[in-house]
């Protein structure tokens, strides 16, 4: 007769040599011999059954197996049941959420800030499957093993991860479950991973998930107008982090300063931007500067920055209110036909991108009584502007012979520039990044997730694309306008 001991061994034999079929087989043909109590006490037998199920991708199976042997999962638990059934939560909520990135360390490296602050409507409606990971997360760190550690790590991240990833991310939720970790307890030390530069493989270092949970859960609070919780956090983790990674330091900054000036300190604001402004020279944070000296009266300073704004790197889909506020800037100028342009061109985006118009929009549009300008005109018109912001680049940056590289039209005016995705960098809630080809010529381009392409967008696609003049010491960006089917 089988003993418990021999039915133990014999599942754990099909574990080690990854014969998981084998094993659910032979547990079905042999679990009769058994009383449940016998199996649930057994922490090898449900360990190992639960690894294996998952394994075989039979996930709702290995939650059904701890419910029929009324297998609890609590601080008494044992620490292999514990991880065994971690690692199972951890495959159901990525299959869930179709994340297909590598645990904890996929695109942290491509993460930046991002220039929005509105919050949606959210909803929390916690899924009983993040409750369960809420639960499990601080009895995981009770323990102290390496392999524990890893798993808990692997949780926190792809909870978080999964969330951002979204077109919409429910910052509520992200708030919430930070909140449910104590970050006191998180781990500080920085795993390395093999990246590739310029045909090269490299060390890259990764924020801990301590520092990942300051930057989660800031960015979360400003999302949600919380501007004085996110000061006191932003700043505390300025004061707590030895180190920082994907310039995050710079994005505490950010927080700290928008923070100020949400709490009416526009002064120190404008000051602390200026100061990141050289560290990072991100056009929204030019953009930011330029509403903060709109607002004090200094109209000729908040052009300059808004203009600065517009030359700098970034899709122009993604700077839409800022062609609003160079609307409002040149309307308080009275220079009403360029207002009205630049009003116009970011009214014209957003129809082709099919965004709504924000109210302010229509507003300013029943103020004209120039002739609407349509959706056919929308090239000329970004042509025209183009000529009217390139007036205000250095002298050395005003200058772009485009001929050199691409082929002309048949009508000898406008490029026709030609190319293939050759590499996706990251695939996310802010739409895809890459690199396409053209005349042996590789150029970085990025695609805003509500673009009617970003699904035709894959590696070997066949594109029509504009080029932007290089700002800055930047490389030329490439700005997707077709896909060729």
């Amino acid at each position: 007769m089988l003993t418990i001991f021999e039915f133990s061994q014999q599942i754990a034999l099909y574990r080690k040599e990854k014969k998981y079929p084998e094993v659910l087989t032979y547990f079905r043909e042999n679990k009769g011999g058994f009383a449940k109590e016998q199996i649930r006490n057994n922490e090898y037998i449900v360990s190992d059954m639960i690894t294996c199920l998952r394994n075989a991708n039979h996930l709702d199976a290995g939650f059904q197996f701890l419910n029929i042997y009324g297998i609890e999962i609590n601080e008494e638990q044992k620490e292999r049941i514990l991880s065994a059934y971690g690692w199972l939560l951890w495959a159901k909520y990525k299959a869930e959420n179709d994340n297909n990135g590598n645990s904890a360390t996929e695109d942290h490296y491509f993460d930046i800030d991002d220039e929005e602050t509105e919050v949606g409507d959210f909803e929390l409606n916690k899924s009983e499957l993040l409750d369960k990971v809420e639960t499990l997360i601080p009895i995981l760190n009770s323990l102290n093993s390496d392999f524990i550690k890893t798993l808990s790590s692997n949780l926190f991240t792809i909870v978080l991860k999964t969330e951002k990833k979204k077109p919409t991310p429910n910052w509520k939720l992200v708030n919430e479950f930070c909140n449910t970790i104590d970050r006191d307890k998180l781990s500080k030390d920085c795993s390395t991973i093999k990246v590739e530069r310029k045909g090269q493989q490299k060390d890259m270092e990764l924020a801990s998930d301590y520092e990942n949970w300051y930057a989660y859960k800031t960015k979360a609070l400003m999302k949600l107008g919380d501007w004085k919780a996110c000061f006191d956090l932003s700043k505390e983790a300025l004061e707590k982090i030895e180190i920082f990674h994907y310039s995050n330091d710079v994005w505490f900054s950010r927080r700290i300063a928008l923070s100020k000036r949400n709490l009416g300190n526009t002064e120190d604001t404008i000051q602390e931007l200026q100061n990141i402004l050289k560290k990072k020279r991100e056009w929204f944070i030019q953009k930011e500067l330029a509403e903060l000296y709109f607002e004090k009266g200094n109209i000729e300073t908040a052009l300059k920055h808004s203009t600065d704004a517009m030359n700098n790197f970034g899709p122009l889909e993604f700077k839409v209110d800022l062609l609003y506020l160079l609307g409002k800037i040149l309307k308080q100028q009275n220079k009403l036909e360029l207002s009205f342009q630049h009003f116009s061109l970011s009214k014209l985006i957003r129809q082709r991108e099919e965004w709504k118009l924000p109210e302010k929009l229509i507003v300013e549009f029943n103020s004209f009584t120039f002739s609407e300008i349509s959706q056919t005109d929308l090239k000329k018109l970004k042509n025209e502007l183009q000529t009217y912001w390139d007036g205000f680049r250095a002298p050395q940056t005003q200058t772009y012979d485009r001929s050199r590289t691409f082929e002309r039209s048949k009508t000898g005016s406008d490029p026709i520039n030609k190319g293939e995705i050759i590499k996706i960098l990251h695939d996310n809630e802010r739409g895809k990044v890459g690199f396409l080809k053209s005349n042996n010529k590789e150029f970085y381009f990025s695609v805003h997730p509500n673009s009617i392409n970003i699904s035709k967008i894959k590696i070997g696609s066949k594109v029509v694309f504009e080029i932007k003049p290089s700002t800055d010491k930047r490389k030329e960006q490439a700005r997707i306008t077709n896909v060729i089917e």
